[in-house]
């Protein structure tokens, strides 16, 4: 029976990672049940509903690095979760990777994928080189999706006058806390990290173009604490600017 609300998809997405498939049929049979779902638009009303009612779904809400992004479900063993963007007339996303798999539908109104393929090996801190590998218009009901890391990059465009929406499937994370962001003009590359992990950021940053006599102190203390990996790896790089320069 193909899926006629979110409740039916969650319910079998939980069945089709349950088996345990290899990633490109959990792409392929998700893709189908994404297809299924965003071709029905009925459910949607009570998404929502509880935006503008449900105070306690509101309040679940965890602030991203997308303002748009509104998150539908999260798996309780943490093996997916549902997000929704809503998109305002010609409003498109910055190039960036995911840290996960992930599918997409347009739901309302046709959506733009431009697909990337960077160049360089990665290796010069901040620069990036990338080709556009592939652009789509999606109509709504059908799909795209996206892999880990370099396999993954991506933006997303509303090239319509009228607002769309986009419903999105992610797994779980192999790489945590924040996206990389990228600019081909400037061929430069940046980690971007959603509000509850960007003050720690900021404050690792600013540690490495300070030359009080503290600094490198604080930036020593980063390396050996219980951070996130990730703050400690902006410690890495804070710490190497200050002896630098």
């Amino acid at each position: 029976m193909a899926v006629r609300n979110l409740e039916q998809f969650c319910g079998k997405f939980h069945a089709l990672l349950s088996a345990g498939p290899e990633i490109s049929r959990l792409i392929a049979e998700g893709r189908i049940l994404m297809g299924e779902l965003v071709s029905r638009t009925e459910w949607f009303g009570d998404v929502l509903r509880k935006i503008l009612f449900d105070r306690e779904f509101s309040e679940s809400q965890r602030p991203g690095i997308w303002p748009n992004e509104i998150t539908l479900y999260r798996s309780l063993d943490r093996s997916f979760m549902i997000l929704c963007y809503i998109w305002g007339p010609h409003e498109s996303d910055v190039i960036h990777d995911h840290g996960s798999w992930g599918i997409i539908g347009s739901f309302m109104r046709p959506v733009g994928e431009r697909k990337y393929r960077r160049m360089d090996d990665g290796r010069k801190e901040g620069y990036a080189e990338l080709e556009e590998s592939s652009s789509i218009i999606l109509q709504p009901g059908e799909t795209t999706h996206v892999l880990p890391l370099n396999k993954g990059i991506h933006k997303m465009e509303n090239f319509g006058d009228d607002m769309a929406v986009t419903i999105n499937i992610y797994g779980p994370n192999i790489r945590k806390g924040y996206v990389q962001f990228f600019s081909p003009e400037r061929k430069s590359v940046s980690r971007i990290y959603p509000p509850r992990y960007l003050k720690e950021a900021l404050a690792v940053r600013i540690l490495g173009v300070m030359s009080a006599p503290w600094s490198e102190e604080i930036l020593q203390r980063v390396q050996t604490s219980d951070l996130p990996d990730y703050i400690k790896k902006e410690g890495e790089i804070s710490l190497s600017k200050l002896k630098s320069g």
